[in-house]
């Protein structure tokens, strides 16, 4: 998913020195204690997650209770491989081929809603640092290595297979296709939804405040891009510097507007690169459709041209190629941008964002790897038997634990402080300077409704169950962070994915399908 590097075990290389730097650590995201998160948020975004975290917490015995019902190893297969329908960078693999094939007006629509939602979820997540549910009591069932560094809500998958269904419904409904055939597809349409949302439920990867949050996102986004479908399109293939600059700063600032995460998540990877896409797709769509390799039909321009009549060879040829010169660019780009901004970040001492590795901690990443190509979609994990991910996996597992342990045990107290002053009251021994009523002593003392979760007062780090727990947390912790490196992330990766996936948005709308015509791959003259 991400173009992060995992670390080996210390060597006496530079490279052993980013196993764990700046908090840069392999936990489980979102499950440290609450007063970690309560002091390091502002106070409307510690509120929202306050008020959030329960909910979620509540749902996790449910789900395993539906794993204990549901599961069985076809269905362990089913969904964890359809996940990949639903992974937010899959559809940045498959959006090229649907330009190189024709479809530049239906891609074009279909990019801007994968993007936006992706980066829509990824800012939401950062911005609420919301845990996964906890495992145990659940399984989870993944493929990907990293899935449980992201925080959980809203959910990414779920946003996307509901705006892309929604997007490919709308498109199907106003198309001339035979009743049948619309009615077929439909219910291709149901079993994906089904087969990723449930999926998630399922695999114990969200809760069902998860799903809610990344649906109502998916539903935002296609109303907003189908509302506005023409005059979108016709802002990005009308050149205009304005647009261009417009789409690029404001990228730009976009991508600087995500907040700060409280764990290593590398959530902000996916809105990134996909912030990315836009920033490229835009000026090369406006610059094709002034080529004279576009063609205009519908009223739309900067339509790439295909005919079949070229064949099956060739077609298939236009893939491979594209593929190849994606690929190519990535490695390239990559490795010379590794080599080129770590001494220019040293020298302007650029700031980086906090759990990325600071330049000055290094001096070059030459010998940096630069990940398996693709990246994005690890097919060696499709034959990966091991799916089944239980127990502590990360000492945010361990935080989230400790958290819960010490919310059960606050609540035990608050519950023996209040049956306390009921036997005072009961046989009269309660002070006569605070008759005031319980509702009113609770208000004073700071304790909190249902939904809030823990008091205030009782959930500083003054009160000795917090010392208590929080002690041997850290204890574990080390002993964790000991046996299990981490994974590193440099402050230059940002700027390296913004060039590289803004690139890749370049080369497939514009510069691929202007290589088509000249290496024989072409079909402008068959027209």
């Amino acid at each position: 998913m991400s173009d992060s590097k995992s670390t080996s075990a210390p060597k006496a290389h530079a490279e052993s020195l980013f196993i764990v730097v700046n908090g840069a650590d392999d936990r489980d995201a979102g499950i440290y204690s609450d007063n970690f998160y309560s002091r390091g948020m502002t106070k409307l975004r510690s509120s929202i997650r306050r008020r959030m975290l329960p909910w979620v917490r509540s749902e996790t015995k449910e789900l395993a209770e539906l794993q204990a019902r549901w599961r069985t190893p076809f269905l362990d297969n089913y969904f964890t491989l359809t996940a990949f329908a639903g992974h937010p960078l899959f559809f940045v693999c498959i959006l090229p081929i649907m330009f190189w094939y024709g479809h530049s007006v239906f891609a074009r629509g279909f990019v801007n809603v994968a993007c936006v939602g992706v980066f829509v979820t990824s800012w939401v997540k950062d911005y609420l640092c919301l845990p996964r549910p906890l495992s145990p009591p659940l399984v989870r069932l993944s493929r990907s290595k990293r899935v449980h560094l992201e925080y959980g809500f809203p959910s990414t998958h779920t946003s996307n297979a509901t705006s892309i269904a929604l997007y490919l419904l709308s498109y199907l409904l106003i198309s001339d296709w035979s009743v049948l055939a619309k009615a077929a597809s439909i219910l291709g349409l149901c079993v994906y939804l089904f087969s990723v949302i449930f999926g998630r439920l399922y695999c114990g990867m969200h809760t069902k405040t998860d799903i809610i949050g990344g649906t109502v996102i998916g539903i935002l986004v296609w109303a907003a891009q189908w509302s506005f479908h023409d005059a979108i399109d016709s802002l990005m293939t009308t050149p205009s510097w304005t647009v261009v600059s417009a789409v690029i700063l404001g990228g730009i600032v976009l991508i600087q507007s995500i907040p700060d995460t409280m764990d290593s998540c590398p959530c902000i990877d996916d809105g990134v690169t996909t912030m990315a896409v836009l920033m490229g797709v835009f000026p090369a769509s406006q610059h094709f459709a002034l080529s004279k390799y576009s063609v205009s039909a519908g009223g739309h321009d900067g339509i790439v041209h295909f005919d079949t009549a070229i064949g099956l060879p060739r077609s298939i040829l236009r893939f491979v190629f594209g593929l190849v010169v994606i690929f190519t660019w990535r490695m390239a780009a990559k490795k010379l941008l590794y080599i080129l901004l770590p001494p220019l970040y040293n020298y302007f001492n650029l700031p980086s964002r906090d759990h990325f590795v600071p330049a000055k901690t290094y001096g070059n990443l030459r010998s940096q790897p630069i990940g398996r190509v693709p990246s994005v979609l690890d097919l060696s994990a499709l034959a990966d038997s091991s799916i089944e991910i239980v127990g502590t996996q990360s000492t945010m597992d361990i935080h989230e634990q400790f958290s819960q342990s010490r919310s059960s045990k606050i609540s035990s107290l608050h519950h023996q402080q209040v049956e306390d002053i009921e036997k005072k009251e009961h046989f009269g021994l309660r002070p006569g300077h605070i008759t005031k009523s319980r509702q009113e002593q609770q208000q004073q003392d700071g304790v909190v409704s249902e939904k809030a979760g823990v008091s205030p007062a009782l959930e500083t780090l003054d009160h000795p169950l917090d010392l208590e727990l929080d002690e041997s947390e850290r204890q574990a912790m080390e002993q964790f962070e000991a046996e299990h490196p981490g994974w590193a992330r440099f402050d230059v990766d940002i700027v390296i994915k913004t060039v590289v996936y803004a690139g890749i948005g370049w080369l497939a709308v514009d510069s691929i399908p202007i290589m088509f015509e000249y290496i024989g791959l072409g079909t402008l003259y068959l027209r």
